[in-house]
């Protein structure tokens, strides 16, 4: 009779060990959408790769824990803040967001897609530089503008934006 209790007593601990995680995994799907009051705005560190740099643009949530997900609008803009050129071409459609969780100081972001106009014929691309892109996720993360020379195409969409990942450096 002892052994079958300690039997059932491991097996109870056992099974305790898979409902905790479980518990705590349905704590986090709980959390709240995240609001633009909470949520700041910079660039990564860029790299490159055949022709095109990507530059992370990180997005740190700064208050309590809350969800994020989607595909940030990027819109390259002149010294006036007016539109340059299309905005980002959406590199991930039809692929499934991801939900992020992020507790306060976590971070999040994309990888912002700059091909090098050089690669375009002048008269399809017609490049000029841009002094900074308006990044924008509604409704998580309002217009918000950060300083980046580039140099983009007004003609054709030369920049590109994908799906949010996980951590600071856009893959």
């Amino acid at each position: 009779m002892i052994r079958l209790t300690r039997l059932v007593a491991s097996v109870l601990v056992a099974g305790a060990t898979f409902i905790i995680p479980s518990l705590s995994a349905s704590a986090s799907a709980v959390a709240g959408s995240c609001v633009p009051a909470q949520m700041s705005l910079s660039l990564g560190r860029p790299n490159g790769a055949a022709g095109t740099i990507y530059y992370p643009i990180v997005m740190t949530n700064r208050a309590r824990q809350c969800a994020i997900w989607g595909v940030p609008a990027i819109q390259p803009v002149d010294t006036t803040r007016r539109a340059l050129g299309p905005s980002a071409r959406n590199t991930s459609m039809g692929e499934m967001p991801v939900r992020h969780v992020l507790a306060h100081g976590q971070s999040v972001s994309v990888g912002f897609g700059v091909s090098e106009t050089g690669n375009y014929s002048r008269a399809t691309c017609q490049p000029r530089v841009a002094h900074g892109v308006i990044v924008s996720l509604a409704p998580f993360v309002r217009p918000t503008y950060l300083a980046l020379v580039i140099s983009v195409c007004t003609r054709e969409a030369s920049t590109t934006t994908r799906l949010l990942a996980p951590g600071v450096t856009g893959a």
